[in-house]
């Protein structure tokens, strides 16, 4: 049986999954041509052209712009083809780290939603939490004590923009600690040392003065709902279980937002939880 060599656009272009006009694009891009245009301007395409034509899906496929394809397709060989694919693995790997990072704030975000559902406020437990790597601001403990609340805003809108720019938050949102010297005086709760973001691992490229590991092991745990600055009574519960058991306890509390604004727009519905860490061997990330 003779072999069939070519195939008019239409029916190219029905086996390939694409439309008619796609084919006249590439073809007046340069990028695609038919392998025969008759006079009269009709065009066909033959049997050895399909492998081509989904290469150039793939590529389409992997990112690439339809200008990079239309440049390599009039100057192609071997050389330039090796180039092309290696630029493209290159951003192939980015993309998929970022996909992966986008992952991962979406399942812990989904978590907090779920946390948030079981969360019993008002009370203090002992829990074990795991250790977690967090990326701190600077020092902001002599402005809060003097109520210099603007410089403590710029202090926290400098370190959301670094953690931001480092592209390595775990979207747990910006956390702040607090002296053991100060949440257990009444009255100085508020006194922010650091604020605080949980960041993934590795932290390379962090500077090491902003490094720092919140260890694993045995938490005095509480729980508040409202603005997440209506701390005191929550530091009242903890101080008032810390003296009714002699507990001892670490040189900070981590205040995380369980519920915040991009949760819901009522700030009486806002879950705060408090960790103080308790004196006791901690296992610390390696």
């Amino acid at each position: 049986m003779k072999r069939r060599l070519f195939f008019p656009i239409g029916e190219f272009a029905k086996i390939v999954g694409v439309n008619k006009r796609t084919l006249h694009y590439y073809d007046a891009q340069g990028i695609f041509r038919p392998d025969h245009v008759a006079p009269n301007g009709y065009r066909s395409y033959s049997f050895r052209q399909f492998y081509p034509f989904y290469r150039l899906r793939m590529m389409r496929s992997m990112g690439l712009e339809l200008a990079e394809i239309r440049d390599y397709m009039e100057h192609r060989s071997p050389e330039r083809l090796d180039q092309l694919l290696g630029r493209q693995q290159e951003w192939l790997k980015r993309e998929l780290d970022g996909m992966k990072r986008s992952l991962r704030i979406v399942e812990n975000q989904r978590r907090l939603l779920a946390l948030s559902r079981t969360i019993v406020c008002g009370r203090v437990a002992e829990k074990e939490l795991p250790a977690a790597r967090l990326i701190l601001s600077r020092s902001a403990r002599k402005q809060a004590a003097g109520e210099d609340w603007p410089t403590v805003e710029q202090i926290a809108a400098e370190h959301e923009r670094y953690a931001a720019e480092q592209q390595i938050s775990a979207g747990l949102g910006v956390g702040a600690m607090i002296a053991a010297e100060d949440f257990l005086q009444p009255g100085r709760e508020g006194i922010i040392s650091h604020f605080f973001t949980v960041v993934d691992p590795p932290w390379r490229g962090v500077r090491r003065a902003y490094r720092h590991i919140r260890p694993a092991g045995r938490y005095l745990v509480t729980c508040f709902r409202g603005d997440y600055d209506d701390t005191a009574e929550a530091y009242a519960l903890l101080r008032d279980y810390i003296r009714a058991h002699g507990c001892r306890v670490g040189d900070f509390s981590y205040e995380e937002s369980i519920l915040e604004d991009m949760s819901t727009a009522d700030p009486d519905g806002f879950i705060t939880r408090i960790a103080v860490p308790l004196r006791e061997p901690a296992t610390e990330l390696r």
